[in-house]
């Protein structure tokens, strides 16, 4: 008999409808990890680049730029560089220090700002010794301007307010 009741609560239970998932507070949802970046490229795209707080990403920027790059070596790091868009120049090798530095930029205008990304790094035995990125921004008035108000040629608004015959 107990067998019987068991198979019947064990049929019934296996018909009935599935019991949706508990819904995830806020607050757990808030502590879930934002996953990192895999290249600079993932970096650049995860941020509102015209409209966020300056200095939020600045530091968003260069933390990026140290993680993705620190532990590379040096052929590895500038071609991850070059290859998400930036130009690099470079200083004088010398005797002692023959991995001279790396000084790369981008800059990229919307109608609005001016943004310009630097990625500066020196090496040591062909391994990234040191890292650090940069954010600059000029937008259209000097409210939104990064890291200090300029004064430019895009504040002036110099294109013409009608086209030229």
């Amino acid at each position: 008999m107990i067998r019987v009741a068991f198979a019947l609560v064990l049929a019934a239970s296996a018909c009935s409808p599935a019991q949706p998932p508990a819904p995830v507070s806020e607050p757990a949802l808030a502590a879930a990890p934002v996953p990192a970046p895999a290249d600079l490229k993932a970096l650049e795209a995860a941020h509102d680049w015209q409209h966020e707080p300056g200095e939020a990403l600045n530091a968003g920027w260069n933390d990026g730029v140290k993680t993705l790059l620190g532990k590379l070596s040096r052929q590895d790091a500038i071609a991850a560089i070059e290859g998400a868009g930036f130009a690099c120049i470079y200083g004088e090798a010398h005797q002692d220090y023959p991995d001279p530095m790396a000084v790369c930029s981008r800059s990229f205008a919307t109608r609005a700002c001016q943004m310009d990304w630097e990625i500066s790094s020196t090496a040591d035995k062909g391994m990234v010794q040191d890292v650090d990125g940069a954010f600059r921004r000029d937008c259209v008035g000097t409210d939104d301007d990064w890291p200090d108000k300029v004064k430019s040629a895009i504040d002036d608004q110099l294109a013409p307010a009608t086209p030229p015959q």
